[in-house]
């Protein structure tokens, strides 16, 4: 068995040996996926929160929070959602042919 290094550039060999997707273009894939995942929440939180159901509908602090927290959980679920339709519609079905 012949010994290759790992191959971390963008349209070369990937680890596992085939002309699949590399580490590189993997990372370049998920990172967007990863900042969204963690910024949006964050952000719909404060801004819902604080513009939306205080200034506007003029709420408490504490339901205000609460409802901020259900908007940002909603997000977070809409975000893991398009992730994992990204992935299933990236990933080849194993056994199809291509030519």
């Amino acid at each position: 068995m012949e010994y290759r290094p790992l191959s971390s550039v963008p349209g070369g060999d990937s680890f596992l040996g085939d002309k699949g997707p590399t580490e590189g273009s993997l990372m370049a894939a998920v990172l967007p996926y990863v900042i969204m995942i963690i910024l949006l929440p964050i952000g719909s939180f404060f801004f819902s929160k604080s513009i939306i159901f205080e200034d506007l509908l003029s709420y408490s602090e504490t339901t205000a929070s609460v409802y901020g927290a259900i908007c940002s959980v909603i997000i977070l679920h809409i975000l893991l959602a398009l992730f994992i339709l990204k992935a299933f519609k990236e990933s080849p079905v194993k056994g199809s042919k291509q030519d």
